[in-house]
């Protein structure tokens, strides 16, 4: 029993569920300024969980094929065959319904249909049609993964606001260059499924060029939060130190062999993303507390 449901958790993608919550929770903190109603918090967190953990289990169902032929997903649970797909299309149902039961009934209409547009978006329009689109896939495709923020905010407070509209523009550019360095360290698999990202329509050099452009962009975008007044010094610090270490990263994968440096880019991306919401909450809690 306990091996079936660590199976059906691995449909949710827990890896990239875990930081779509992490921007999604800090949002509600900065939304309430630490004043939060732990039940309208709770159960919006846990809907947009649900939510996203079902479009996670329909993209694994509708790209079962492609999996199937490429060494990074070749363990998921579909294509092991270890849950069946008319199993995982009731589990990613059951997840939706649930989830969208507790945001309607506990938060608002407004984080109901946001958080479904971007279950959509993500399940059918990304999985089905922008993938094979063409190199800009995951730029547009990364709108899905940027809304937590969003949600997060409209699940606690009911209205969208320009500062988490400022966080999903973040996470905007932030997905290219951390989907593009594992991109490149997985190219030949791409390319053995017939998925048209970057570094297999226009090669690693041109990726790597990209990936120090986005993480300049990166930089800039996030001291904009800073120069808007939203954030203070200690953020101010953190996005530099954060944002600065992006860069150099960058910059060695541009100067290095091939695939070098790659996934520590990659692995690096996921502790930035971390991080920089750990700096603002706890920039504000000083700004608040203190």
């Amino acid at each position: 029993m306990s091996f079936t449901i660590k199976e059906y958790f691995n449909l949710t993608k827990p890896g990239v569920l875990y930081l779509l919550m992490i921007t999604a929770g800090a949002s509600m903190v900065l939304a309430t300024n630490f004043d939060l109603n732990l039940v309208t918090a709770f159960t919006g967190f846990l809907g947009i969980a649900l939510i996203a953990g079902s479009s996670a289990a329909i993209n694994q169902i509708l790209d079962f094929k492609y999996d199937s032929v490429m060494e990074r997903t070749g363990k998921r649970p579909i294509v092991t065959g270890k849950i069946s797909i008319f199993s995982a299309t009731l589990f990613a149902v059951l997840l939706l319904l649930i989830g969208s039961a507790l945001i309607l009934y506990f938060n608002n209409f407004l984080t109901w249909i946001l958080t479904f547009a971007t279950w959509i978006f993500y399940a059918f329009i990304y999985t089905k049609i922008l993938k094979f689109s063409g190199v800009l896939n995951i730029v547009i495709g990364g709108l899905a993964g940027s809304m937590p923020p969003l949600l997060g905010w409209t699940a606690v407070v009911g209205t969208i606001d320009p500062l988490p509209l400022l966080l999903v523009l973040l996470i905007f550019i932030w997905t290219p260059p951390h989907f593009w360095a594992l991109a490149i360290n997985k190219k030949e698999e791409y390319a053995k499924a017939g998925i048209p990202m970057m570094p297999v329509v226009k090669g690693i050099e041109y990726t790597k060029i990209q990936i120090v452009l986005y993480s300049i962009l990166l930089m800039v975008v996030s001291l904009l939060l800073f120069a808007t007044g939203y954030f203070g010094y200690l953020y101010l610090f953190g996005a530099s130190l954060l944002g600065g270490i992006f860069i150099q990263k960058s910059w060695k994968l541009k100067k290095s062999d091939g695939a070098d440096n790659s996934m520590g880019l990659f692995l690096y991306s996921i502790v930035y993303l971390t991080l920089i919401f750990v700096f603002m909450i706890a920039d504000k809690a000083l700004i608040t507390y203190v």
